[in-house]
């Protein structure tokens, strides 16, 4: 009798410890403290409403171990006070749950639109592709026998840097047949190669067998350019060499203002195309000194006024934007940059850089009318949302040409400052 007593006395004690652990952990503070996101934004104005429904038992104590408020909400209001950094917050003394604030400031940027020309000139030269020669003794392939690949960059050669593809010949036949060392990058790695160029039967010049390209060209988006200091952000992605899809490392470079001449119209399958020109007699808006995942950057000559937002707008960061409505500006005709209608339809809660950021959906019909959507020539327009930069154009869905995918602006601004 004694032993069944205590068999259901320690099954009352357990289930009623179920259900305190329950109703703990379905507690409002409980609740916020786990919906709390790893890292929190916060400046003078908001931010502070993600800690606000948090009260005790829970403190916050800094890196040091230091409590800095006997609750959350008291810590709320002496908001003022509160420093930048990692804190930890406790439940009865004990971790629950570690956090990242971030004190932001207001960035100004003056969103662009603007239909841009990308000149670039690598550094060294870019290897696109490699075949044979022929020579006395039969068919060769020097390059790729040496162990070269298409997607290499041939940055020197016997330790003489390479300064464009004619160089690289010159370079090659001054050996006479001789060997010389290939230094190149490759998947961001230095690799040095031994290769013996081969002379070629029809006229006699030492030849290694591979094709260099040393420069490109296209039409982009200028996406914004902070108002502090003229650096800017384009494109909203790499840009990429056609033939082998390798990331281009350039030496030098040019945005140019182009001039838009037709707009093949996207469909599905069809990402359609924006078809525009530029020439020497073009103006030169600034120089190109970096080119990433998130797009091209660089410093303009002189400040670019954009006429539907004079003052310019703030910076969004990711964690104030929301699916809805938005704007997208850009140039898809000598009209200019207009504002048109679309919608963010979806966010990736990102706390690191990512390429991929949100989705939205072209909605305005008459940008529908003109290009049939998002058509390649668009990447790097930007989007707004609620009178801030929220992010800029990277690809189209090919099977949707409506949709593409967009980088956050807050990421393409880390980027310029790195210049």
């Amino acid at each position: 009798m004694k032993q069944n007593a205590l068999r259901v006395l320690i099954k009352t004690l357990g289930s009623i410890a179920c259900a305190v652990l329950l109703l703990v952990n379905l507690s409002p503070s409980v609740r916020a403290v786990r919906d709390l996101p790893k890292n929190i934004y916060i400046d003078d104005n908001n931010g502070w409403e993600q800690l606000a429904d948090i009260h005790g038992p829970f403190t916050l104590s800094d890196e040091t171990g230091t409590e800095v408020g006997s609750s959350l909400s008291e810590t709320l209001e002496q908001a003022q006070s509160f420093q930048e950094g990692d804190y930890v917050i406790k439940l009865f003394g004990l971790p629950v749950k570690r956090v990242s604030v971030h004190v932001r400031e207001t960035v100004y940027v003056m969103p662009g639109g603007y239909s841009v020309g990308v000149s670039m000139y690598t550094k060294g030269v870019l290897i696109v592709g490699l075949g044979s020669i022929d020579t006395a003794e039969g068919r060769v392939a020097p390059a790729a026998a040496a162990g070269l690949r298409a997607g290499d960059v041939l940055i020197s050669i016997d330790g003489i840097e390479v300064e464009g593809a004619e160089h690289m010949a010159e370079l090659c036949a001054a050996h006479q047949g001789g060997d010389f060392v290939a230094t190149v990058l490759r998947d961001g790695e230095t690799l040095t190669f031994t290769v013996t160029p081969a002379i070629d039967l029809t006229d006699g010049v030492p030849r290694v067998g591979m094709w260099v390209r040393e420069s490109t060209a296209g039409i982009g988006t200028l996406s914004f350019y902070v108002m502090s200091n003229l650096q800017y952000g384009a494109l909203g992605h790499a840009v990429t060499d056609a033939d082998t899809g390798e990331r281009l490392l350039i030496k030098r470079g040019e945005i140019i203002r182009a001039s838009i001449i037709g707009v093949a119209l996207g469909e599905q399958g069809s990402p359609g195309e924006i078809k525009g020109t530029f020439n020497v007699l073009s103006k030169r808006l600034g120089t190109i000194e970096r080119n990433t995942q998130y797009g091209v950057f660089g410093t303009l000559y002189e400040p670019l006024e954009n006429p539907l937002y004079p003052e310019g707008v703030p910076l969004a960061y990711p964690d104030e934007l929301q699916e809805g409505p938005a704007q997208l500006l850009t140039s898809v005709d000598s009209d200019g940059v207009k504002a048109y209608d679309c919608e963010i339809i979806k966010l990736y809660p990102q706390n690191e850089a990512d390429t991929k950021g949100m989705v939205i959906r072209v909605t305005d019909p008459e940008l529908i009318e003109k290009t049939g959507g998002i058509v390649q020539g668009m990447s790097g327009s930007p989007i707004l949302q609620n009178g801030k930069l929220a992010g800029a154009v990277t690809h189209v869905f090919i099977n949707d040409p409506l949709k593409g995918y967009c980088v956050y602006a807050l990421w393409m601004e880390e980027n310029c400052v790195q210049n």
